[in-house]
C-alpha cells in the first residue's frame, strides 16, 4: 500500500526508486504492482498461505505460556515448561522448540529467586546457583593427572581382578553418598524479563542418606537408604551390592572418606575399591546424578521425612538406564575403560 501510494502521488516515478524507499527488492515491488493490475486492492492485500511445517506451539499456547511466566512462581526449568505444554494440549514440542520460544521469543530466563526475609537466618544466595562440588584443598593438576593415568590404573586393577577369577566379567562403578533432608533445595526459576521470581524456603534439618553406585558404561545403578554416614552403613551397602551382583567382579571408585578407609571394613571378595585423588569430587561421575536428583525436588516442601523418602524412592525407581548413562558416561572415562578392556 505504501508503494502504491508513493506511485499515485508522484513522489517516485520509477520502481527502482520506490524499492529503495520501502526497503524491498525491485522484483518484489514489480510483483505487488502486477497483482494490483490484475485484481485490484483485493489481490494486492491477499495473504498467501504459509508454506513449511506449522508451528508446534500455536499463538494461544504461547499467550498462555507468557501469562504463566508473568507469575513470580515461574517454572523450575525448560523441561518443566515442556511437560506443562504437553499437559495443556498434548503438544509434542521438543526441548529445543521450548527453549527457542521461551528464551528467544518471550525473552524469559532463569533467575535467582527472591526469598522471604528471615531475621534469624542469613540468606545464602550462592545456594540458588548450584555447581559441581569443589574443594579449595585440591592439589594443582590432580584432576588432569587422574584423567591421563586412568586407563593404566584400571588396566592394572583388571589384571588383579582376573587373578581372583578369570572367568568373571569385570565392571567399573562410581560410588558416593548424598544427604537429603526437609530443608528446601533452592534453584533458579524461569520467568519473563522484568519479573522477579519468588520462592518459599523451609528450615528443617531432618535428613537421611542415600548410598549409590552407578556404572557409566551401561547406566546400571544400585541405591540404598541409610540414617547415618559411617563405616557400619557402608559395610551393609557393600554386602548388599555384592550379593545383588554376585556374578561379576566390581571396581568401585570411591573418595577418601573415613568410612571408606576404616580398618574394620570387610571388603567382599568380588569388590575392589579404587580410590580417587583427595579433594577431587569432580572426578566422581555420580555427583552429576546427585545434582540431577536434587533438581527434581527443588523448591518442594515435604511435611515429613517419610514423604521425602517416598518421593525419592519413586524418582529412583523411575529413572532409566539411558538417563544415568547420559549423566555419567563422560567421554574421558568411557575411552579409558575401553582402552583398559572393560
Amino acid at each position: 500500500m505504501q508503494a502504491l501510494y508513493l506511485l499515485k502521488i508522484g513522489v517516485a516515478e520509477t520502481v527502482r526508486y520506490i524499492a529503495v524507499i520501502v526497503g524491498r527488492e525491485e522484483s518484489t515491488v514489480h510483483r505487488w504492482f502486477h497483482a494490483y493490475k490484475e485484481g485490484g486492492l483485493e489481490a494486492l492485500l491477499e495473504e498467501k498461505p504459509r508454506t513449511g511445517r506449522p508451528k508446534k506451539l500455536n499463538v494461544e499456547t504461547v499467550a498462555k505460556l507468557q501469562q504463566e511466566l508473568r507469575d513470580p512462581e515461574g517454572f523450575k526449568s525448560y523441561e518443566e515448561v515442556r511437560i506443562w505444554s504437553l499437559a495443556l494440549g498434548e503438544i509434542q514440542a521438543s526441548y529445543t522448540t521450548i527453549y527457542r520460544v521461551v528464551r528467544q521469543e518471550l525473552q524469559a530466563k532463569l533467575k535467582v529467586a527472591r526469598l522471604p526475609t528471615l531475621p534469624t537466618f542469613k540468606v545464602d544466595r550462592k545456594a540458588a546457583a548450584p555447581s559441581a562440588p569443589q574443594s579449595n584443598q585440591q592439589k594443582l593438576g590432580a584432576i588432569q593427572e587422574w584423567i591421563e593415568q586412568l586407563n593404566q590404573r584400571v588396566k592394572m586393577l583388571k589384571e588383579l581382578a582376573t587373578q581372583v577369577d578369570e572367568q568373571k566379567k569385570v565392571r567399573y562403578w562410581c560410588q558416593d553418598e548424598t544427604r537429603l533432608g526437609l530443608k528446601t533445595i533452592e534453584r533458579r526459576k524461569l520467568t519473563l524479563k522484568g519479573v522477579k521470581p519468588k520462592g518459599i524456603r523451609r528450615w528443617k534439618f531432618d535428613y537421611y542418606y542415600i548410598y549409590g553406585l552407578v556404572e557409566p558404561l551401561s547406566g546400571d545403578s544400585f541405591f540404598y537408604e541409610f540414617s547415618h554416614l559411617n563405616t557400619a552403613c557402608f559395610q551393609v551397602c557393600l554386602d548388599q551390592f555384592s550379593q545383588q551382583f554376585s556374578q561379576e567382579i566390581h571396581l568401585l571408585q570411591v573418595d577418601n572418606a573415613p568410612s571408606h578407609t576404616a580398618k574394620q571394613l570387610q571388603i567382599p571378595s568380588n569388590i575392589i575399591l579404587f580410590f580417587q585423588p583427595p579433594y577431587c569430587p569432580e572426578v566422581n561421575l555420580i555427583e552429576r546424578f546427585w545434582l540431577f536428583l536434587k533438581n527434581q525436588i527443588s523448591w518442594s516442601l515435604f511435611e515429613s521425612l517419610d514423604a521425602l523418602k517416598d518421593k525419592i524412592a519413586n524418582l529412583l525407581n523411575s529413572v532409566s538406564q539411558k538417563t544415568i548413562q547420559s549423566l555419567t558416561g563422560w567421554n574421558y572415562i568411557c575411552e579409558a575403560l575401553s582402552l583398559a578392556g572393560l
